[in-house]
């Protein structure tokens, strides 16, 4: 497991605004006295890490200590001044709250959090990646028709670093269809593997939901076959996802928080049939993304004459 992990954790107990890294959140409502408005990215400055002050505002708004006025946008408000003036003695360390104790009714139970990766890491998710490689009932792309050993490398070769990161930075305190939906953005928008990363990411998340003791029966129903096209346009044409936008809220998560909404609390409405047929759109996305390789292979030989 990640360094400091063993079972159950808060990306909160890793901020250690004594890092180059982090800010506090009493930094964090400092900056916000003296700007109109701040968002992650401004707060990061370029050496912040501006995942876990996404985060870290996400939660001083969950707690009323900020407003947010935008996607990503927050300003100031009267709570937020009083915390910075007189910040609660029992409910502070170096300047990072224990928002849980502070405000603990905006907050959910641990069995709607994702917040236990006992039965998950880095060696898990790459297993689960080259199980489906080498089933035999699976398809599964090599990279070169000729080469498939050149496939099981790159599988190999996805740095053990960058999952424990996902997991270090994980957004625990979020609802758990948000926290899915967060978790298959994360896997599929990274494509961390040469193929599979759908399969990959819902799997790994039966496992997350079952370890906090959540529905995990209810993460993979029939339609998700519907909204794994749907992501793979998506990921395809709107969304990119980097190692520094990773709780961003963009189109892709929004794929992925519908779904997740809709199978964890049922009741949501559903607002147009599966029409055209999924395997025509499948069929359509093929031809798009073949087009879309033969435009960027001509553009790079255009680049080199």
């Amino acid at each position: 497991m990640p360094d400091g992990i063993t079972e159950t954790h808060s990306y909160r107990d890793f901020i250690d605004p004594s890092a180059p890294m982090y800010l506090s959140d009493l930094d964090i409502l400092e900056a916000l006295r003296e700007r109109t408005h701040v968002t992650p990215h401004r707060l990061a400055e370029g050496r912040f890490r501006e995942n876990v002050l996404r985060l870290q505002l996400r939660d001083l708004e969950r707690v009323g200590a900020v407003t947010q006025i935008g996607l990503e946008t927050y300003q100031e408000n009267s709570y937020g001044s009083k915390l910075l003036r007189d910040p609660p003695e029992e409910h502070i360390e170096n300047g990072v709250f224990d928002v849980e104790r502070l405000t603990p009714n905006a907050f959910q139970a641990d069995d709607w959090r994702l917040r236990n990766f006992r039965s998950v890491d880095a060696q898990v998710v790459k297993q689960l990646n080259r199980e489906f490689y080498e089933a035999s009932d699976s398809t599964y792309g090599d990279i070169r028709e000729d080469e498939p050993g050149l496939t099981k490398r790159r599988i190999s070769n996805v740095i053990d670093s960058d999952i424990h990161r996902l997991i270090r930075e994980f957004p625990t305190t979020a609802p758990l269809p948000e926290a899915c939906a967060h978790w298959i953005r994360a896997i599929v928008g990274l494509h961390l593997f040469p193929d599979a990363n759908h399969r990959t990411a819902t799997n790994s998340l039966e496992y997350l939901v079952e370890q906090s003791d959540g529905p995990s029966d209810r993460i993979i129903t029939p339609s998700i076959t519907r909204f794994v096209l749907h992501s793979k346009y998506t990921r395809t044409f709107q969304s990119d996802v980097r190692y520094n936008t990773l709780w961003a809220k963009d189109e892709l998560f929004s794929v992925w928080h519908r779904y997740f909404t809709h199978t964890l609390c049922p009741g949501l409405e559903e607002r147009r049939p599966h029409d055209p047929p999924t395997n025509t759109l499948d069929q359509v996305l093929e031809t798009a993304r073949e087009a879309l390789n033969g435009i960027e292979t001509n553009t790079s030989n255009s680049d080199g004459g």
